[in-house]
This record gives structure tokens, C-alpha cells and sequence, in this order.
């Protein structure tokens, strides 16, 4: 650059620049949005206005040096309102820092387009966002209108932070792995055997060591998830004219990014419903004795291998006439059967999918997107939800779930309308069905299955190592195999917990799922579980299993 060239003159360049102001811009615009939520509790906290003014002067600087000349002028008229509450020469309000808000939202569709926009919502913004910037701050009123602005929701968890030592380790590893097949030793004949297994073992277990750190390489700090959700708080907060704040406990917990990333559309729900439904107005809180500012807890525990996520708020608790109603009405309760219900069995009607407490539709509530929807995720992420509420004290949602969603290569087969899998390690071969095929156990699926023709010797035979089967087979010659129509491939697969149905019939491990979101009905295979004293019946429970999953 310090020859004067154009970077749009050199394409490569211009690719490399565009990728770090990329990266660097969506940094500056994280962070923005988190300094401005804490200058709207400050107003006039001049090292506040000076940390938004240092990151937008940094995006104009790389704009302009990219020739984005829109959004370099779009980050200097911004810049020059930031210098004047930094110095003090100018007062700021709410108005302007809703301002600000709207102007960081509109900075990532510009770094998105990378400079340019062209939605007309996003053009509408600039025009309107620039003719304020235009004018004095003071001619801004200080209220804005609360319905004007919709709630934005967070982005797909797309990167995680990682600590930078864990990262050379797992370089200087992979490094190493590349390294050790050119450590082979020559061997004589007599030699090889011994020595090849040696250099097997070991270069096996580097690759195991390798597995390990990518798998750390997945986690995230509850931390982290939580923070995800703070200017979605601050935006229905404003929608419903409330005052509200989040705190997380726990927050040094790590788990898998692909469990927390299934869990942003649950709990952006409960936070809705929390703020739409429980935190009361300001004044409402204050008559009642409590702070101004209502409060929402997000908290995690580790108990053994379950993630325990607690989502508390200590607003009104659960309308109970709303649900009493709802009894009255759609299900035709009398009082005296309201009365013998448990209390768990009350709240728990709010999870029913016409149940609503919205007495209007709103942008944000009362549009049929309900408690429903949240319990359905949590079951098929494998977890539980407990609910506990108290008038006038608040709402507790106990998420129970898989601390982690274990990623396993597995052997996919098809028998009949199933996909099963067995994972890769238990596998000794697969062989086509003929005369010679020496087995002596063998197992057809058919039966347990409910399907028809459950004599059939299929296509191909998967033969099962001895010793995942040594506890239920006696070692004899030929091992145990398991009949298949097709052999689908080994893959990775997601696991997680069996549903309630598959779990009671006592042959299946897990569920899996494919690395393009297909979900491999009944899949894995226990092969810890003795095959043929299993003499129950189950056709029924996985046909009910079969369609409630294929939809």
C-alpha cells in the first residue's frame, strides 16, 4: 500500500484485506453492541462514548482503505456525535443511543455486503438514520417509541473462542502425526510383525489424542451462550416497556457448541415469554415491593453426565387463571378435578400446543409460538424440562440435557423402512449372504422390528468383533452377525439419547444424526444387551417411534 497502488487493482490483495475487515469489523460490532448497553445505563459516561468512538473509528479507517466510501462516511458522521459526549460539548439521551443501536445494526449489512447494501429496509435505514446524524444531537427528543423496532434475535452460533496454547498443542500434534510415518524403521522379515504393531499402536494412539483436542475444540462456555442473548433482553425490554437484566451462574461451564447452537430458538422463546408474560412493569414491581429492575437468572450445573440449565425470572410466575380457564374451557375440568391436580400436572398444561395466556397477537407474543414448541426441542434433544412457579415471586424452567452431543463412526444399514447403524468399532466385516458364510449366531432384526418375512436371510452379513459380543456369545468360531438389506456406508454420526419409547424396549443404544441433519431412526444398536432373551414384542412401540420422528 505504500506504493500508492489501488488494492481493487490487485484482486488477491483485495480478497485477503476484505477477509480481515470482515473478521475485524464483526469483533468491533460484538463488542459495540455491549458497551452501548451499558452507556444506556450511563449516559454520561464519557469512557463509555470513548470506547464506541475508538471502535468506529477503526471501521472508517478500514473502509476507506478498502475505497467503501458509503460506509466510511457513514462510520465518520457516527464518529463525530461519539466525539461530541466524549468531550462532553453535547448531552446524549436514550433517543440517541437507540440511535447508535440502529446505526451498529445497519454497520453489519454494510460489512456483510461487504460496503455495499441493497435491501430496501436497509436503505430506508441509512436515509433515516443519516438525516439525524445531520442534525444537532439536542433536536432529538429523548423517548423513543417502543413498538417502532423489532427484537433481533441471535445469529447462528457461528465461532467459538479458543484458547490460543490448546491451539499450538494441537498444531505441534498434528505436526507430529504427519512426521511419524516417516519414522518407520526397516525391518527383517522376522522383525516386522513385532514392530509393525508397535508403529501401529503408537500412530493409533496419536490419532486418539488428536480426536480428544478437536473434541475440546467444540466447547463453549455457558459464558458465552448466555451473552448472546443480552441485546435480544434489551430489545424486548424496550418493546414491553420494561426494565430488565440478565445474570448467568455457572457461566465457566463448557459444553458442546452443537447442544447450545439447538438451544438458541428454546431459549430465545423462554426469554420472550419471560419478558412478555412474567417481569411486571416498573412501577407494578415497585407497589409490590420489589426492585425496579425485574431480573432473569440463567444457570448451569454439571450433574455426572447431564447439563442442568435453570432459566428463572421473578416476575408475577405463571397465570394460573389463564390456565384454570383453559381447563374450564378446551378440556371441560370441573374445579374439583382442577383442585386433585398436582401442581406439576397444572403447569405443565401450558406445554400443550393450543395454550395461550397472550390476550392479543403482538409481534413478539400470543401468536401461537408456545411453551409447546420449547418442550418439543428439549425431548428430542434428549433432555427433560420441570417448571415451578409462585405467584407473584416468578418462573423456574430446570432444562435437563446430554452434557455433550458425542460425534461416533458407525456402519449405516438399511433393514426394510429402518436405517440402523453399529458403530464402526464393533464391526469385524461385512460379507455378502452365500453358502460358505460361517455364523455361529445369527440374528435377524425382522422379528424384534415387527416386520414381515422374519426368516429372510438378507443381501449382506455384518459380522460383529468377539469382543463386543464375548459377554452375551460363547466364543465360538464365526462370532455373531446381524442381517442387512444394504450397507448405507460408515460415517460420523451425532448421538443422543433415546425417546421414551425406544429406551423401554431394550435394543437400542441412541439415536444418530448424519452430518446433513437426517436423522438415522432407531439406530444404535446395544450390543450390550442379550439379543435373544429380548422376546417382547416391540413392533408396535417402534412404528409409533417410526412416524412420530419421520413426521
Amino acid at each position: 500500500m505504500g506504493s500508492g497502488k489501488n488494492l481493487r487493482d490487485c484482486p488477491m490483495e483485495l480478497d485477503k484485506y476484505q477477509k480481515i475487515f470482515i473478521q475485524e469489523s464483526n469483533k468491533y460490532l460484538d463488542e459495540l453492541n455491549t458497551v452501548l448497553i451499558q452507556v444506556e445505563k450511563d449516559l454520561q459516561n464519557r469512557r463509555l462514548w470513548g470506547e464506541i468512538h475508538g471502535k468506529i473509528h477503526s471501521m472508517k479507517g478500514m473502509a476507506r482503505a478498502l475505497s467503501m466510501m458509503d460506509l466510511g462516511s457513514f462510520c465518520h458522521a457516527m464518529e463525530t456525535w461519539c466525539q461530541w459526549f466524549q468531550e462532553g460539548a453535547k448531552t446524549p439521551n436514550e433517543r440517541i443511543v437507540q440511535l447508535f443501536f440502529d446505526g451498529t445494526e445497519l454497520l453489519k449489512s454494510f460489512v456483510a455486503g461487504k460496503g455495499e447494501i441493497s435491501e430496501p429496509r436497509d436503505l430506508e435505514s441509512l436515509r433515516s438514520i443519516t438525516e439525524d446524524l445531520a442534525k444537532d444531537p439536542e433536536e432529538l427528543g429523548n423517548q423513543a417509541d417502543p413498538e417502532s423496532r423489532p427484537t433481533v434475535a441471535p445469529v447462528k452460533i457461528n465461532r467459538i473462542r479458543v484458547d490460543y496454547g490448546l491451539i499450538e498443542s494441537l498444531l505441534a500434534r498434528t505436526q507430529e502425526i504427519m512426521l511419524l510415518e516417516k519414522t518407520l524403521p526397516p525391518l527383517t522379515q522376522d522383525q516386522i510383525s513385532a514392530g509393525l504393531g508397535s508403529w501401529i499402536n503408537h500412530y493409533i494412539s496419536m490419532l486418539k489424542g488428536l480426536y480428544f483436542q478437536l473434541a475440546q475444540l467444540r466447547l463453549m462456555p455457558v459464558q458465552d451462550f448466555g451473552d448472546l442473548f443480552v441485546k435480544s433482553i434489551r430489545d424486548l425490554a424496550k418493546s414491553y416497556n420494561r426494565d430488565v437484566k440478565i445474570e448467568i451462574e455457572g457461566g465457566e461451564i463448557e459444553v458442546d457448541i452443537g447442544l447450545m447452537d439447538r438451544l438458541r430458538e428454546p431459549f430465545m422463546h423462554l426469554l420472550r415469554n419471560a419478558v412478555a408474560h412474567g417481569i411486571e412493569p416498573s412501577d407494578e414491581r415497585e407497589k409490590a415491593g420489589k426492585a425496579g429492575t425485574g431480573k432473569i437468572v440463567l444457570k448451569a450445573e454439571r450433574h455426572g453426565d447431564q447439563l442442568i440449565l435453570t432459566v428463572s425470572d421473578d416476575g408475577r410466575g405463571l397465570n394460573r387463571e389463564a390456565i384454570s380457564a383453559y381447563l374450564k374451557e378446551k378440556m371441560g375440568i370441573s374445579h374439583e378435578e382442577m383442585h386433585a391436580l398436582s401442581n406439576e400436572k397444572l403447569l405443565n398444561i401450558i406445554c400443550r400446543p393450543d395454550f395461550s395466556s397472550a390476550d392479543e397477537a403482538t409481534q413478539l407474543a400470543g401468536r401461537g409460538i408456545g411453551m409447546n414448541v420449547i418442550a418439543q426441542a428439549i425431548e428430542y434433544l434428549g433432555g427433560t424440562m420441570k417448571i415451578h412457579s409462585e405467584p407473584s415471586k416468578g418462573t423456574r424452567f430446570i432444562l435437563s440435557l446430554p452434557l455433550s452431543l458425542s460425534i461416533i463412526y458407525a456402519v449405516l444399514f438399511r433393514l426394510g423402512k429402518y436405517t440402523l447403524a453399529i458403530p464402526t468399532s464393533h464391526v469385524h466385516a461385512i460379507e455378502n449372504v452365500n453358502s460358505d458364510n460361517n455364523v455361529s449366531r445369527f440374528c435377524d432384526l425382522r422379528g424384534l422390528l415387527g416386520m414381515e418375512d422374519e426368516t429372510k436371510v438378507n443381501g449382506h452379513l455384518i459380522r460383529l468383533r468377539q469382543s463386543a459380543v464375548s459377554h452375551i456369545s460363547s466364543p465360538e468360531e464365526g462370532g455373531l452377525a446381524i442381517a442387512a438389506d444394504a450397507i448405507v456406508g460408515n460415517m460420523p454420526l451425532m448421538a443422543i439419547p433415546l425417546g421414551e419409547l425406544l429406551a423401554k424396549t431394550g435394543i437400542f443404544a441412541g439415536v444418530g444424526i448424519m452430518e446433513n441433519g437426517d436423522i438415522g431412526h432407531p439406530s444404535f444398536i446395544d450390543l450390550h444387551l442379550q439379543f435373544f432373551n429380548c422376546l417382547c414384542d416391540v413392533g408396535a412401540a417402534l412404528a409409533a417411534q417410526h412416524e412420530l420422528m419421520c413426521g
